[in-house]
């Protein structure tokens, strides 16, 4: 097998609109670059490549788009392209952003989508003969289940931290790290570290990458000789909030005033180099796994609609005041106010349909390595069934993968509440469609 490495900087200008909250955010300034990443292979004639982006996310349609232009440069199948958004709130918004609050920039869209496959391209121009290995780490108390029981019996999402409310969180994380590393003839090795939770640890209105961005400057910086590609895993209901901190869990955190969620620059550096810490304890004893022969996929799968026309008169209303400034009016604050906006605009969004959504299973299989592509943002444990159910240690579950920008919530969670669940555009069920279509995807790859 060979592969070939290829990064470009992708920070927009002053100005530009920034995704990630249900408010307008526009660039004001950088604190750290942004890029795009691309890993290219191939192995007797046959080509992937795989796409690191530092953006909050990107639509099916938009991802469709970008992989014609790249398959189109590299002159691979549209399949074999695999882009992984790293989800950092302090990014830019890419397109039109299908709510009332705000919209991408034309300019910046045509800068994004050139670079991406400019930088797949070069990838491709980069190909040394490779070994594949892959280990996992550990970077404990970084990620928290956001959801609780609350002690009279409701759900909430970022109840707070020491909210006396709070009887018991539902689901645990996953804070295994984990590490694919691509050793190279003549070439700096390429080290793929994966880890599921939300990079919204910074906030404001300057770019950063979150603490994915520190994940690969450290180990970068840490070990000569290797280029670090960052893979989001499943991180649905998970963030960096821990409930109940210690003075020194409180270091570098300050509430932000928009939903009373401490957040901290300072605090993505301390998360990005944990991560980095475990993936860098662990890359001199990978295990080395089969390097020959690659195989990919995609599978379209269909979830129907999480409709609401019963609710439509008061979600209009909401969304109005919101809009127009007016929120002070509408009896919530902080993470409950961005629940019920959220809420409104989905049922607002979605008051004449579509009846259901499409989106695209992606699976990749270098050697015995598996990559398997989720859309959207999934609940850590569709990742954990999926992993358990296909392979384990050598397949890596990677949510916000080749499109996708709404929650995938487990079934249990539209039971129990809470804001993922109200305001996905999914109705329940879709975590059962994910797993058995991904299970179908992976069997005809093998």
């Amino acid at each position: 097998m060979k592969s070939g490495f290829a990064r470009k900087v992708i920070t927009p200008e002053l100005g530009t609109p920034i995704c990630g909250y249900y408010e307008r955010r526009l660039t004001k300034g950088v604190l750290d670059d942004l890029y795009v990443a691309a890993a290219s292979f191939e192995d007797d004639g046959v080509k992937a490549v795989i796409i690191t982006v530092d953006v909050c996310l990107l639509s099916t349609e938009q991802c469709n788009y970008a992989r014609g232009l790249v398959a189109q440069a590299c002159g691979i199948d549209e399949s074999a392209v695999f882009i992984n958004c790293s989800h950092t709130h302090t990014g830019p918004i890419v397109g039109t952003k299908k709510n009332a609050f705000q919209d991408g920039s034309r300019d910046y869209d045509a800068f994004f989508y050139t670079a991406m496959a400019e930088t797949a391209k070069e990838a491709f121009l980069d190909m040394k003969e490779s070994t594949l290995s892959v280990g996992a780490g550990v970077a404990e108390k970084i990620s928290f289940v956001r959801r609780f029981r609350m002690k009279d019996g409701g759900v909430q999402t970022n109840p707070g931290v020491d909210n006396p409310g709070i009887d018991h969180a539902l689901g645990t994380a996953n804070d295994t790290v984990k590490v694919l590393r691509v050793d190279r003839d003549g070439g700096d090795d390429i080290i793929f570290v994966s880890f599921g939770t939300h990079a919204d640890t910074v906030g404001g209105e300057l770019i950063s990458g979150d603490w994915p961005a520190f994940v690969r400057e450290t180990v970068e910086r840490a070990v000569d000789g290797v280029k670090c590609m960052f893979l989001l895993g499943a991180q649905g209901d998970v963030n960096h909030i821990n409930p109940k901190p210690t003075a020194g869990d409180r270091k570098g955190l300050e509430y932000d005033s928009f939903d009373g969620v401490p957040r901290g620059y300072e605090h993505a550096k301390h998360m990005g180099r944990k991560v980095a810490g475990a993936a860098i304890g662990i890359m001199d004893k990978t295990e080395p796994i089969c390097s020959k022969g690659i195989s990919f996929g995609s599978k379209e799968i269909n979830i129907p609609s999480n409709q609401d026309n019963a609710r439509l008169a008061e979600a209009k209303k909401i969304n109005e005041l919101y809009v127009a400034g007016r929120a002070h009016e509408l009896p919530y604050e902080k993470m409950e106010l961005t629940t019920v906006v959220a809420e409104a605009n989905r049922i607002v969004m979605l008051e004449n349909g579509p009846d259901s959504f499409p989106f695209v299973l992606s699976a990749l299989k270098l050697g015995d390595f598996i990559l398997a592509g989720l859309p959207g943002e999934c609940f850590v444990d569709i990742g954990r069934t999926i992993e358990a159910e296909n392979g384990g240690a050598s397949v890596f579950v990677c949510c916000l993968t080749n499109g996708g920008d709404t929650y995938f919530p487990t079934s249990s969670a539209y039971d129990e509440g809470g804001y993922e669940a109200r305001t996905s555009r999914l109705k329940k069920g879709g975590d059962k469609i994910l797993t058995d279509g991904m299970a179908e995807l992976l069997c005809s790859i093998k």
